[in-house]
């Protein structure tokens, strides 16, 4: 009964989820939402460009959460070509990246990722793999904390309502060496699990890793989601009426780390 229920539940996630992307890819705008951000001020500060030997699609996006911690999506650090993970030890994040030049730079010395993450499933979006997207994340820890001005930025412990004002910028492709948001979207659909958020903002390759924040509340800085894919995976750099992307709540990550820590206390 309960492996029924989940199946059920899976099911039910895949088809909302399936029915938002057709909606969205459909949806036009008048004009682009995305603009450049200052990758110096808060808390655009707090967000860096990721590097890792990855695939000929470039690097990614990470968002700092601790002294010496940052998240980015999982399959940022898979090798395609290669079949495997890459070591810790080739990644690192730029914060303040801007045509070159970086504030802090910060080299990754470990990684954790959930040990059900399957790079094989990120690369169709057949409503059987959807769900499995909830597991797309990782939490790099540096070989140096960070420098005592860079503010982390908190996770939200509950997943946002639809219609919740967000916000998100990372270096997508377009403009790989500027930090591109979109600063006007909201949340569109939450799955039944309320482990993935669906939202409007405009996200590109280069975005994944990247946080979609809070723009309701007092706390700007508050991730509410980590970006792991965009609805039209093939959308044309100048075409940004495609809106839309997927987002792994941080309820779904907050709960996998608590858990873990729990565990290695026994």
């Amino acid at each position: 009964m309960m492996k029924t229920s989940l199946a059920l539940a899976f099911a039910a996630t895949a088809v909302l989820l399936t029915e938002t992307m057709s909606t969205f890819a459909r949806e036009i705008t008048d004009s682009p939402h995305r603009e450049i951000v200052d990758a110096n001020t808060y808390p655009w500060s707090s967000i860096g460009k990721l590097g890792a030997k990855v695939d000929r699609l470039g690097s990614c996006t990470g968002v700092v959460v601790g002294s010496n911690q940052f998240l980015t999506a999982a399959h940022c650090l898979y090798n395609k070509a290669a079949g495997r993970f890459v070591s810790a030890e080739s990644v690192h994040l730029l914060l303040g990246y801007t045509k070159g030049e970086y504030r802090v730079r910060r080299l990754a010395s470990r990684y954790t990722i959930p040990p059900t993450f399957d790079p094989a499933k990120i690369t169709s979006f057949e409503p059987a793999k959807i769900t499995s997207l909830h597991d797309d994340w990782a939490i790099l820890y540096v070989s140096e904390p960070f420098p005592s001005e860079v503010r982390p930025l908190p996770l939200a412990s509950e997943t946002p309502p639809p219609g919740r004002a967000v916000k998100t910028g990372g270096y997508a492709a377009e403009r790989a060496h500027m930090m591109m948001g979109d600063q006007h979207c909201r949340v569109k659909t939450i799955s039944p699990d309320r482990k993935l958020i669906a939202h409007d903002c405009v996200v590109h390759h280069g975005d994944s890793g990247s946080p979609l924040l809070d723009a309701d509340g007092d706390d700007e800085g508050l991730i509410l989601g980590l970006n792991v894919t965009a609805y039209s995976k093939l959308v044309e750099l100048r075409d940004q009426s495609r809106q839309g992307g997927l987002t792994v709540s941080t309820v779904s990550i907050i709960e996998f780390l608590s858990l873990r820590a729990k565990s290695a206390e026994k």
